[in-house]
């Protein structure tokens, strides 16, 4: 959106030159011939920057921008004057003016200070916005009182602190959890709570992308490295130089990339493909995944120096079914916030779904919930939100199963009955995961055929991660 201009000016051809001047360059302008019909225009349209003349029929140009210092504090002003002074021009800058001009107007030299003007205000709000931003707080995404809660958020604070003398490097970091536990806000997280948080963010999906595709976006690649490499292109490593890379999935990626990656990560230098020279890197590199990398380093899945270099720190995030009643505040949370998104009513939870949620298992954890509570805001006028509008039937009652090899399975009936198909499907899943998804070995933990399985996968429609 161009910036606004606002010229409060008598002389009617001047004021009019400008306006096309700025015009065409792109800058919205308007018009004002008083002081007072300037004001009237400034209190309606907020300007970006206010042209203002010091003599000025009425109010003059030093009253008027007093009234905008106190009116629109973030509207930047600059004088002209056909009488110049060297009193009148200290006297408009003490008073907050950003600059000063002499009549006769040389419009470009009007048109070099209104940029710096502008770039100055985008400047101060920038500022202002990330000052706000941190008396918000930084971890404030992560919603939860919880023990489990309190003790992530202490130790991304700590994590996040700690970086090699001079800013040079920073340890890596390691987070481990289900999906849909919010590693991706956890990592964004510990970037904001850093001293990079000046720099930039950069996350990607390792198993959403093909790897030799996922090579060239990590590591970037020179001209002529490959049929279609017109240009030059710098990857994600250099991309987050004094920032953080955010490797999600990480468990996923193929293992000959591992090598590349392990190399960059000891190094901190990349070479990008096609490419003579490393160049050197400073980023902190976070990795994340929901798979079980040591059961991957058996199968030979992931290599094991990969995973002692990543493994300096981890961040265990954990599951939404062990964060009890922070099941109920993520839901309000994301009540309000999709109400809002949406322009919808503000909704709240009746009893009844607040006991179903905190019932339910969560396979798909915080982002399972976030949408049963988007549909909810969107699809359901009354303002309390039952049972029914969440998709539950009813409450599940939590009952305690334990399988372990060669031991006899315990079942707590205590506190209700199971739904055995909710048991068959965590059992798969969790094969599933200790195996990496790989069926044949998850079907040799499980004592079944590779087709039982297939079935089982079919019928429950499981997906492994970036499928």
């Amino acid at each position: 959106m161009p910036a606004l201009v606002l010229v409060i000016e008598d002389e009617k051809i001047l004021s009019e030159s400008i306006c096309v001047y700025l015009g065409r360059k792109a800058y919205t302008t308007l018009r004002a011939s008083s002081g007072e019909e300037g004001l009237k225009l400034l209190e309606e349209a907020s300007p970006d920057v206010a042209i203002v003349d010091l003599r000025l029929p009425g109010m003059d140009g030093l009253q008027v921008l007093a009234r905008v210092r106190e009116q629109s504090p973030t509207t930047e002003v600059i004088m002209i004057t056909a009488h110049a002074s060297v009193a009148s021009a200290v006297e408009a800058m003490k008073r907050g003016a950003f600059d000063y001009l002499n009549k006769p107007v040389d419009l470009e030299e009007l048109r070099v200070i209104v940029d710096k003007a502008v770039a100055h205000l985008q400047l101060r709000r920038e500022l202002s916005y990330l000052k706000a931003k941190e008396r918000d707080g930084r971890l404030a995404g992560i919603v939860g009182e919880s023990r489990a809660a309190q003790a992530l958020r202490a130790q991304i604070r700590q994590i996040a602190s700690l970086e090699a003398v001079g800013g040079t490097s920073a340890p890596t970091v390691l987070m481990l959890g289900e999906t849909g536990t919010g590693k991706g806000l956890v990592a964004r997280a510990l970037h904001e709570e850093s001293v990079r948080r000046s720099g930039p963010m950069i996350e990607i999906n390792c198993a959403a992308i093909p790897g030799p595709l996922l090579e060239s976006e990590l590591f970037g690649y020179e001209r002529g490295a490959y049929t279609d490499a017109r240009a030059a292109k710098p990857g994600l490593f250099e991309a987050a130089e004094g920032g953080t890379l955010f490797l999600d999935e990480i468990g996923h990626m193929d293992p000959a990339l591992q090598v590349k990656i392990l190399k960059a990560i000891e190094d901190k230098a990349v070479r990008r493909l096609g490419g003579l020279r490393a160049k050197a890197v400073n980023a902190r590199i976070v990795a994340g995944t929901n798979r079980d990398l040591e059961a991957a380093i058996a199968d030979g899945a992931f290599r094991q120096d990969l995973y002692f270099r990543i493994n300096v720190l981890t961040i265990h995030i954990p599951p939404l079914r062990q964060r009890g009643a922070d099941i109920v505040l993520l839901a309000e949370h994301f009540l309000d916030q999709f109400a809002q998104q949406y322009g919808r009513p503000a909704k709240r939870l009746a009893k009844d779904a607040e006991a179903a949620l905190l019932a339910y298992h969560w396979p798909g954890n915080v982002r399972e919930l976030a949408h049963f509570m988007e549909r909810a805001a969107i699809l359901h006028e009354n303002p309390l939100v039952g049972v029914d509008d969440i998709g539950f039937s009813a409450p599940r009652p939590q009952t305690s199963v334990t399988v372990r090899p060669m031991e006899p399975v315990q079942v707590d009936f205590s506190t209700g009955g199971i739904v055995l198909d909710d048991v068959e499907r965590e059992l798969i899943v969790k094969a599933l995961e200790a195996s990496g998804w790989n069926r044949s070995r998850a079907a040799e933990l499980l004592g079944i055929s590779r087709d039982t399985l297939r079935y089982r996968i079919e019928k429950f429609k499981l997906q492994a991660p970036g499928e």
